[in-house]
């Protein structure tokens, strides 16, 4: 009779502490979800100056996932001011069986619908909870999540997007409606790899530099840069005419390396950034704009 008490109490005390470890899970999944909710990514407002992009651009794509480990970056948006800004000039559609050129018309908002392709267990969380930006404004969107090993792999992005337009004769008109389809933005690739891959991928690294990013530029900006190895690289910025204005001893990791650059006290005008050591040198265009 006492051993079965024992069982018994044996089986409550360990059911009482799987019950307090799955709701200290659960409490700890809803605070990271609410977290992601009320603190979305912040706006670079470096960026209000610039025209219409995303940053990182598709051809700059996105960093490297490693399966097990969690994942962070953020898309730096500038939304179009006008339809021409994303879809060309002259970009036409059919009204009342007539041809008509929207690519003058101002555009009054945008809405993320989603992001397709992502790794199941990864989200997105967004610098405005309802998902809509206004038009000539700056945004941002994030991906997180932790990828597992059957994410391993490249994965296909696609932002699924709607946009309002501003119609003199009708208002505020929704491009779905007039196409019957949702725009996409593709070209975003998220590869997933084990920590392994990484590190043999890595043997064969080739010196790069990125274009800096926002530019033109008002008074920051961000240069990101790959060193096939460790050591000490030179960062120089001059002018049209060659003079050399800042300099910087940067001391390079093996891989990827950024630079914040302050450009408060350059006027505006037409630079060139360089990051070098005495086996390689890349110099690149920037813009300053004080406008």
């Amino acid at each position: 009779m006492i051993l079965l008490k024992w069982k018994i109490l044996n089986v409550h005390l360990t059911f009482n502490i799987m019950n307090k470890s799955l709701l200290n899970l659960l409490l700890f999944t809803l605070s990271f979800n609410l977290f992601a909710q009320q603190n979305p990514c912040s706006p670079d407002i470096s960026l209000q100056d610039s025209t219409f992009g995303l940053w990182p651009d598709t051809i700059q794509n996105l960093p490297v996932a490693q399966s097990d480990i969690y994942y962070e970056e953020h898309i730096q948006i500038k939304t179009p001011n006008t339809v021409g800004e994303v879809m060309g000039d002259p970009y036409e559609i059919e009204v009342l069986g007539f041809p008509v050129n929207i690519a003058p018309l101002e555009i009054d908002s945008i809405k993320l619908i989603g992001v397709t392709g992502l790794p199941s267990v990864m989200s997105t969380y967004l610098s405005n909870s309802d998902s809509v930006f206004m038009g000539n404004d700056i945004a941002c969107v994030t991906l997180f999540g932790t990828p597992g090993v059957s994410e391993i792999g490249t994965h296909e992005l696609s932002l699924i997007i709607d946009g309002w337009i501003n119609v003199s004769v009708l208002g505020t008109v929704s491009l779905f409606d007039q196409l019957g389809n949702y725009e996409t933005i593709d070209g975003y690739r998220l590869v997933v790899q084990s920590e392994i891959a990484s590190l043999n991928e890595n043997t064969n690294l080739v010196f790069s530099v990125s274009q800096n990013f926002p530019n033109p530029i008002s008074n920051s900006t961000t240069i990101e840069f790959n060193s096939n190895i460790e050591g000490k690289y030179y960062f120089s910025v001059s002018n049209i005419l060659g003079e050399v204005l800042k300099t910087k001893i940067i001391n390079a990791n093996y891989g990827y390396n950024k630079i914040d650059f302050d450009a408060t006290s350059l006027l505006s005008g037409i630079y060139f950034y360089s990051i070098g050591n005495k086996h390689q040198l890349i110099t690149k265009k920037m813009i300053v704009n004080k406008n």
